[in-house]
Order: C-alpha cells, then sequence, then structure tokens
C-alpha cells in the first residue's frame, strides 16, 4: 500500500487573486510527484519531493513564492522526519527548496536545526542562491506593510494581515511513515521569527504511530505541540479523531495525517484547507465551492 498526502496551507483561499482551482490543480499536481517518487524510493523521498513540487509554484507559501517579513525579506522554514531522524532549517535565505536543505541536515550534519547565517552558508555548500521573492509578493507586502504603518490593521492578532496560511506539507506511507513541512511564514513577522514548521512535534512530526504535518497560525500550533499531540493520541481512536481532538487546541488550524496501518485524516478549523491523496496512484483532493 503506498500513499501520499500534502497541503498547500489553511485559511480563506477565496481572499486570493487566484482562482480556488489554481490551488486545487497544485497540490494534485504535487500528490501525484510524491507518488510518483515512491514508486521506486522510500517515504522520505516521496514526501521531499512533493513539497519541492509546492515550494516551486509561486501560489503557496513556501520556497518560490514565500512571504515576506517586515523587512521584506524571506526567510523559510523547513524540517522533514524519517525512521527517527529529523533535519529542519529555519530563517533560511536565498534558497530554491529549503526541504532539501533541511533533509541534507539530517543525512549530512551530527545536528537536527540550522537557522539563520549557519543555514544559509550550509544550504551553499550544496546549492546556488536563488531570489524567492515574486513580483506579486513584493506588491502584497507593501501594501500590507503600508496599512500597518498607518495603523489600519492590529498586530497584536495579525488575521487581517493574512490573505491565507500557505504553508506546504506532506506525508507519505509505504509500510513506513515520513513528513515533511516547508513555509515562508507570516505576512509582516518579526525579523527572525521561527515559525511551528520545523519544530518537532508542533508543525511536523512522524512517529511509529503516525506522520502528520500541520499549517495555519504557528504560534498557536507551536504552544498546542500539535503533531505530537495527534501521534501520541493514538491507538486511543482514530488518526481522524486524533486530529479533530488537537484541533480544539489550536485555533486557526489544518493538518494531514497517515497512521501506521496507511489511514489517512485531514481536519481544519479555518474556511478552506487545500489538499490532495494520491492512493495507489488514484488522486482525489479538495472540493472548491464555485
Amino acid at each position: 500500500m503506498r500513499k501520499v498526502v500534502v497541503h498547500g496551507g489553511a485559511g480563506d483561499l477565496s481572499r486570493s487573486d487566484h482562482d480556488i482551482t489554481e490551488y486545487k490543480q497544485g497540490v494534485e499536481e504535487a500528490a501525484f510527484a510524491g507518488y510518483d517518487a515512491l514508486k521506486n524510493g522510500s517515504a522520505l523521498d516521496a514526501v521531499v519531493q512533493a513539497v519541492c513540487a509546492l515550494e516551486d509554484n509561486p501560489l503557496f507559501n513556501a520556497g518560490t513564492g514565500s512571504v515576506l517579513n517586515f523587512e521584506g525579506e524571506v526567510e523559510a522554514d523547513a524540517m522533514v522526519m524519517f525512521r527517527g531522524s529529523v533535519g529542519a532549517v529555519g530563517a533560511l535565505k536565498e534558497t530554491k527548496n529549503p526541504v532539501k536543505v533541511a533533509r541534507l541536515v539530517m543525512e549530512k550534519t551530527d545536528h537536527v536545526f540550522l537557522v539563520g547565517e549557519g543555514a544559509y552558508q550550509f544550504a551553499r555548500l550544496y546549492f546556488d542562491e536563488h531570489n524567492p521573492i515574486t513580483e506579486e509578493r513584493k506588491r502584497k507586502h507593501e501594501e500590507l506593510k503600508s496599512k500597518f504603518v498607518r495603523g489600519d490593521t492590529r498586530w497584536k492578532k495579525n488575521y487581517d494581515l493574512i490573505q491565507n496560511y500557505g504553508t506546504v506539507g506532506a506525508v507519505a506511507f509505504d509500510g513506513e511513515l515520513a513528513a515533511a513541512t516547508s513555509t515562508g511564514g507570516i505576512w509582516l513577522k518579526m525579523k527572525g521569527r521561527v515559525g511551528d514548521s520545523p519544530l518537532v512535534g508542533c508543525g511536523t512530526y512522524a512517529g511509529e504511530k503516525a506522520a502528520v504535518s500541520a499549517t495555519g497560525m504557528g504560534e498557536n500550533i507551536m504552544r498546542s505541540v500539535f503533531a505530537k499531540s495527534v501521534h501520541d493520541s493514538l491507538p486511543k481512536c482514530s488518526i481522524q479523531e486524533a486530529l479533530e481532538k488537537a484541533l480544539h487546541h489550536s485555533p486557526s488550524t489544518g493538518a494531514i495525517a497517515c497512521d501506521a496501518h496507511g489511514n489517512t485524516g485531514l481536519a481544519f478549523n479555518t474556511k478552506h484547507l487545500a489538499w490532495a491523496l494520491c492512493n495507489q496512484g488514484e488522486v482525489t483532493s479538495f472540493e472548491v465551492d464555485l
């Protein structure tokens, strides 16, 4: 049995400048890309390939298309977890595929998590510099920063600043479990802010019982240690029940998961969650309300 589930963010996709069907196509293509990698590789290969497909799609808030911090820079976070090993990067600049760097942290170093300048220097050992900032993101940044400076929005809650939560992630199962998550963070975040995605057990986790990738307001996901709480709820309940239970403690959140038997689940308490599942080569995805 082989399965790959992906997400492209939780939030209100109807507020996007793009048609929702574009997000649907993006997550479906990523799920199939991950499944294609799974046929001849591992669950780790699958989640990395799926997330790379989303990082390369400027619709999503990861890799190229990442949202900008207050200073107009991309500081990306990413993590992979497989067979008890973890690799993560935080506040990473000028890199096309942060998820690939996270994998190399796991496979090529004795560390788990590299951030900032250290992550940047490590990435340059393997990959060329890449400017991930699109013209669309630059325009949106200027608009939001102008509103913020005028006091038109409230930073304390900052939901009004966010067009949608576009963090991307994937989980895969082929008898083994793997998870990966990648994000540009939230609009106008403070320089140096690291979210939930690269933190073990918060936005990402893959253990003996399940693999989980979450998306949404990172501070809520961190406070609830979301992904590990889902994992540890098994086998007392189903994977779907575990996700729904965890959502009670994490507002503005969505997540995908797969348990050790290949059962998949997804849940969200936002308006939308962009997701797709490739099960034995057949792709299904979220419904689009036209």
